[in-house]
């Protein structure tokens, strides 16, 4: 199909599935996997997308594991008809796409297509310090991701690419942030650091040697950002003192900033605040989510879990604080804050 024609049929598509879609019943959430490549770099992505599907079948287990609740789904289920809106979603340092499979299948059911990548280097499986090193990638991962997904049988003709938000946890808030213009400052982020080296953004960068050649230098301070984004929503960020405060100062879409409010592993005051401070007013939103700590973005523990870390992974067990039913409501709260902002900006049709 010549592109002419394909994006008349899409148009089309977008006014019918509109019109189709609009007051549908929840969706049944389907998951797939998905592989990408950089063009530029020898990076290749698998990741997962939630997506909403017509299927009557009984979910399939996905991911099972002794610390986190079993993620199930409509596994490889046809996508439904119409055309969607796409968020894509970055997981924190040393995360994995199955960390906010929580949010993405909930959005999933509200007709939205979730594209999330594990970005090389920083995942819980794949440590590995010279993929780090590679800061700057971590945006352009989610670029790559939606330009492969738009290829793809399978979803190419049922993403709408006038309908894109971003939203990431920890250092994949720093990654939306990259990826909605801000630019990576070495010099401010160094003289940030001169005080406070064991800060948790500072030694990270430290220990995978970020930005330590000229190469490197150049590379991180680029331009990353995706100007097909409409809204980008940082999860508890990390990074902001990494970025340059002009650069925040110009961003020119609305961005939601949601803090922990229970601050149990960053300082808001040079983490979200911060940011909050840099951005445009007018086009900032800013909630510290009451009693939320920064884990309660990730998943639900299972009872154990706790007790499990605690005794296997001394330290890690904090990611199960009030990981149960507190976290629960927690994620009722920022799937909400979310949906509202989302609906605000027009990346989800008004019901």
């Amino acid at each position: 199909m010549n592109t002419n024609l394909r994006q008349f049929c899409l148009s089309a598509a977008i006014i019918l599935g509109f019109a189709a879609t609009a007051d549908a019943a929840d969706f049944a959430p389907a998951v797939a996997e998905y592989r990408a490549a950089h063009k530029e770099a020898d990076r290749v992505l698998e990741g997962h997308v939630w997506y909403p599907s017509l299927s009557q079948e009984p979910e399939r287990l996905l991911k099972g594991s002794a610390v986190w609740r079993n993620i199930s789904g409509h596994l490889d289920a046809r996508i439904a008809p119409g055309v969607f809106p796409v968020v894509m979603m970055s997981h924190g340092m040393y995360g994995n796409s199955m960390n906010q499979a929580w949010l993405a299948k909930r959005l999933a059911a509200d007709g939205i297509i979730v594209v999330q990548p594990n970005h090389p280097g920083t995942t819980s499986f794949g440590r590995d310090p010279d993929q780090a090193r590679q800061l700057w990638l971590r945006a352009t991962d989610l670029s790559v991701s939606f330009d492969q997904l738009l290829t793809d049988p399978r979803f190419a003709d049922h993403m709408d690419p006038t309908r894109v938000a971003a939203a990431g946890h920890s250092l994949g808030g720093y990654t939306v942030m990259a990826a909605a213009g801000a630019r990576h400052d070495v010099a401010h982020f160094n003289q940030s650091c001169a005080d406070d080296p064991a800060r948790p953004d500072c030694a990270a960068l430290e220990m995978w040697k970020v930005g330590h050649s000229p190469d490197d230098l150049e590379a991180l301070q680029s331009d990353r950002s995706d100007p097909r984004l409409r809204t980008v929503i940082p999860l508890d960020l990390g990074g902001t003192q990494t970025f340059a405060p002009d650069s925040l100062a110009k961003i020119d879409i609305p961005v939601l900033v949601l803090g922990s409010g229970r601050q149990d592993m960053l300082d808001q005051t040079i983490e979200s605040r911060a940011l909050v401070a840099n951005l445009q007013e007018n086009l900032v939103t800013h909630v510290e989510v009451e009693d939320a700590g920064h884990f309660d973005f990730m998943g639900v523990c299972v009872e154990g879990g706790y007790e499990l870390l605690k005794r296997e992974e001394p330290g890690d067990e904090i990611v199960c604080v009030k990981g149960q039913d507190a976290r629960i409501a927690q994620h009722d709260r920022i799937y909400d804050l979310i949906m509202t902002h989302l609906r605000a900006t027009g990346v989800v049709a008004q019901h």
